[in-house]
């Protein structure tokens, strides 16, 4: 359970990330959901974060134990049980890119591509946009992100973290059938948000992660156990509305973030999903992305 301090240097995308943990559980979870990303350091290696997860003091290692998350040597985050370790660091990482990465507009969704096409899945948490996501990997998309959805405020296109896919609670289950089993972490329970298990990305995702997409389709997703699926257009403004609204850094970003979100909406089409059924949904926005139709109204 105790380690010696160990540094870690973890690619995600563009971002290399140092981790400093003396946590076995971070050490185990490293080398089974990112171990193609971990790098060797050399002499030229630009770290873009220094984080850290450790054991909090000896009486917390025997009573009750916890692990803390630090950023840049300070701790922004309560500690939490030890049990929730991994989940504790994607949490972590997903904090330090939201408030970091502003070379970014940052959306809370998440971000595939199929064919070449780049598809944002927005939606609030707990509509099913993590189920969603990791269902859509499973049948040959490319996994770009399940948090957050980086898209350049330059040059609009989406960028790649292919890290892995949060799922919770009745999810898991849903989900465990199209993935082996090693690509699942250990589950976190009594977590701020349930029960939680990690779905590492199919090694293709993994290895291109440092390709770009060219955004094509924003999707405005919603789990609705009595609709099979409804699908319809939804108007750029209020496409517009949406994206701004979910996003992390757009105060920030100020002019450059309307821009960039005006231009998003500008690229893409923008439809709204209710859906209960994962294969009739993946069938039909495979059918949309490969034809490039626009769709109609339909139930």
């Amino acid at each position: 359970m105790f380690l010696t301090n160990r540094i870690y240097l973890l690619q995600v995308g563009d971002f290399i990330f140092q981790i400093e943990s003396n946590v076995s559980a971070i050490h185990d979870y490293l080398y089974t959901h990112y171990r193609t990303n971990l790098k060797q350091p050399t002499s030229n290696t630009y770290i873009d974060y220094y984080i850290a997860i450790k054991h909090g003091s000896w009486f917390r290692r025997f009573f009750k134990p916890q692990v803390t998350f630090y950023f840049n040597y300070l701790a922004p985050f309560k500690p939490l049980p030890l049990s929730q370790a991994h989940a504790l660091l994607e949490w972590g990482m997903n904090w330090v890119l939201s408030t970091q990465a502003h070379q970014h507009l940052i959306i809370h969704a998440a971000s595939l591509e199929k064919n070449g096409k780049g598809v944002i899945l927005s939606a609030p948490s707990g509509s099913g946009k993590s189920t969603l996501c990791a269902y859509l990997v499973s049948q040959g998309w490319r996994l770009l992100s399940d948090e957050l959805a980086l898209v350049h405020t330059e040059t609009l296109t989406m960028h790649s973290l292919a890290r892995p896919i949060s799922l919770k609670n009745q999810s898991i289950d849903v989900i465990r059938p199209y993935f082996d089993d090693d690509h699942f972490s250990d589950i976190a329970v009594d977590t701020h948000k349930g029960t939680v298990c990690l779905v590492k990305p199919p090694l293709p995702s993994s290895i291109r992660a440092q390709e770009t997409a060219k955004p094509e389709l924003i999707v405005f997703v919603n789990f609705n156990q009595d609709e099979t699926l409804y699908i319809e257009s939804v108007e750029p403004a209020v496409a517009l509305t949406e994206v701004i609204q979910n996003s992390f850094n757009f105060g920030l970003l100020n002019q450059n973030g309307f821009l960039c979100a005006k231009q998003l909406i500008n690229n893409c089409d923008t439809i709204y999903v209710e859906y209960s059924n994962l294969q009739t949904c993946e069938q039909t926005l495979s059918h949309y992305i490969d034809e490039g139709s626009r769709c109609e109204q339909a139930s």
